[in-house]
């Protein structure tokens, strides 16, 4: 009896060494049991294609559209984002679906509503590269170039929303395997990258995510290289509002995400509202955010006029 016992002993040790190695590399080194269970990567899912093209309101500050290529890609694109409109509203639902299995640990159900977002991005990415190919048509080659490095800012800055999303993953896996959904963690604040199209703020950060919400710092009337693009409001609201568009769509947001503008002018006059409501009115429609103006001896750039800040919430 003694005999059996002691030959049993060094097979229940072995027995546990697997598990022991798990927490130390030894199989995810090898890639044979911890790939196969958590998956190598995170799904590569759609970025830009899901929020759509330059919106009017950028192209024409942006692009340095004439008033009949304003009306042109105005028409276009109104045309492009009612038809893709089904696609699009598919999309954010299984964004927030795969979203909800991630946070309960399911992994493999995630992945089956990251699979159909990659069906659906695929879809509206064909379509957006048609519609992206028609602007040749009536836009010339420096407006082209222009909208190129936009579209290639904003897949930059999907590929590093990414790059984000993988730990995400990785963490379901694990709490898929090790003790179903986790313990609400606390949320953690990112300061975002500033998108090439704008000019980095002179002191702090272009934008900052705390969970699903935004905090934009305000956004003057400059180009990307910081030089003011007129001595007027009216040049610089439209400006000021298009880099916000910008810093939105960076973030993963649209201007429909914003749910407070914080606007300072310099010399305010009640006039002034009107100009602002112009300038700024792809974001006064229907839903609009809460606004607050504020009239101020002056901004921390010489001639800056107006400054506009906001707080939104990303939708993913």
């Amino acid at each position: 009896m003694k005999r059996s016992w002691f030959y049993m002993f060094p097979l229940a040790t072995l027995l546990l060494l697997p598990s022991a190695l798990w927490g130390q590399g030894g199989y995810g080194r090898s890639g044979s049991l911890s790939q196969a269970r958590y998956g190598p990567s995170a799904p590569k899912l759609p970025g830009v294609e899901l929020v759509g093209p330059l919106d009017t309101a950028l192209a024409r500050v942006m692009l340095n559209l004439t008033a009949d290529q304003s009306t042109r890609y105005r028409q276009a694109y109104d045309s492009f984002m009612v038809a893709t409109r089904p696609e699009r509203d598919s999309a954010n639902a299984a964004i927030a679906k795969m979203n909800e299995r991630l946070d309960g640990g399911d992994r493999a159900a995630a992945m089956f509503y990251a699979e159909r977002l990659q069906d659906v991005g695929k879809t509206l990415r064909d379509r957006q590269d048609r519609f992206e190919g028609d602007l040749r048509q009536f836009l010339n080659g420096d407006q082209v170039k222009a909208y190129k490095k936009w579209r290639e800012g904003e897949d930059q800055a999907a590929d590093r929303k990414r790059r984000e999303t993988q730990l995400r993953w990785d963490e379901a896996g694990v709490r898929g395997d090790f003790g179903g959904p986790r313990a609400s963690a606390p949320e953690i604040k990112t300061a975002l990258p500033t998108p090439s199209a704008v000019a980095a703020p002179a002191l702090g950060s272009q934008a900052v995510r705390v969970g699903r919400a935004l905090y934009i710092t305000g956004q003057l009337g400059v180009d990307s290289t910081g030089a003011l693009v007129g001595s007027d409001l009216r040049a610089q609201a439209e400006r000021a509002f298009a880099n916000l568009g910008t810093v939105l769509q960076g973030a993963g947001a649209t201007l429909r995400d914003v749910s407070a503008l914080t606007i300072y002018v310099v010399n305010y006059r009640p006039a002034d509202l009107e100009t602002i409501r112009n300038a700024g009115a792809a974001y006064f429609g229907a839903n609009a955010p809460i606004a607050t103006v504020l009239g101020v001896q002056s901004l921390g750039r010489d001639g800056a006029l107006i400054s506009i800040g906001a707080t939104a919430t990303s939708p993913r």
